[in-house]
């Protein structure tokens, strides 16, 4: 089995989300949270593909949608495929994530961009394309589960948004990268300085998926997730943190420990990962 470094989080008590950013982040709160263990960084490609290898199981992108539990997605997203981010060649209304994201049919973990993409020398980026269901597989296999919201924020909670190293979009979103000129925008899972926690890439890169339904009290994610409708869903939806490489000051500052949005427990795109836990030992 592969599996990423465990890393020993103490137990504390911390403020939880923030009265300061965006809505959904309200209000702040003191959590306790008993000691655990996470992983040093996201799931990679390569750590994925040997649980694919080792159980046969197909993700969710892999098969065909039910259209009315894909409730954000076109009707030809009923199709397998995913969201693949397109960077745009001008400036583009900032309202509207149809501008940037495309449903490409056969885009999965293993095409990131479609037929004719790979992992090849991105086996220790982290895997993408994985709904909240591929990724409590993943975690179910491993012996593991996925962190719930205040595990991962107060594990978080010592990964500054300030960092110069954080997987970000520094430049004009989404026609101008400073980096890169297209895919692939992630880097590899373990890349960057680690929190003082020894975790990698929590903030920025992908966002990972948390094992907590997200509260429908809470303001809509927007932002650099999904084209959103307000068709009904059959799914749970659940809540990602972190932000990703999409997160831009000229449009979502969402890299910060606090910050989250929610998407249904199959949904999958370009951006999305997760990361895995367990009890202390």
């Amino acid at each position: 089995m592969t599996s990423a470094a465990l890393v020993d989080i103490p137990a504390g008590r911390f403020v939880m989300g923030s009265d300061q950013h965006y809505p959904e982040e309200a209000p702040e709160r003191h959590v306790d949270v008993p000691a655990f263990q996470m992983d040093a960084s996201a799931i990679s490609n390569a750590a994925f593909a040997a649980f694919i290898a080792d159980t046969g199981y197909v993700t969710s992108c892999e098969r065909p949608y039910d259209a009315g539990d894909q409730s954000a997605l076109p009707d030809v997203a009923c199709i397998p495929g995913s969201l693949v981010f397109q960077m745009t060649r001008q400036p583009v209304r900032l309202t509207d994530p149809r501008q940037w994201w495309t449903f490409v049919p056969g885009a999965y973990w293993r095409c990131p961009e479609g037929p004719g993409s790979s992992i090849e020398a991105r086996e220790d980026h982290p895997v993408v394309h994985v709904s909240c269901d591929d990724a409590l597989a993943y975690a179910t296999w491993a012996g593991k589960a996925l962190p719930t919201e205040a595990q991962w924020e107060y594990a978080a909670a010592q990964s500054s948004p300030c960092d110069p190293k954080l997987n970000i979009w520094r430049d004009a979103f989404p026609y101008r990268h400073h980096r890169v000129n297209g895919h692939p925008f992630t880097v590899p899972a373990g890349a960057g300085q680690p929190s003082g926690r020894g975790l990698s890439n929590m903030l920025g890169n992908v966002w990972e998926w948390t094992a907590t339904p997200y509260q429908a009290s809470h303001a809509k994610g927007g932002c650099c997730a999904t084209p959103e409708t307000d068709a009904p869903s059959a799914q749970t939806v659940m809540t990602l943190k972190g932000g990703s490489y999409l997160c831009a000051d000229n449009y979502c500052r969402r890299y910060r420990p606090s910050a989250r949005i929610g998407l249904a427990q199959n949904e999958t795109a370009g951006h999305i990962g997760f990361r895995c836990v367990t009890r202390a030992a």
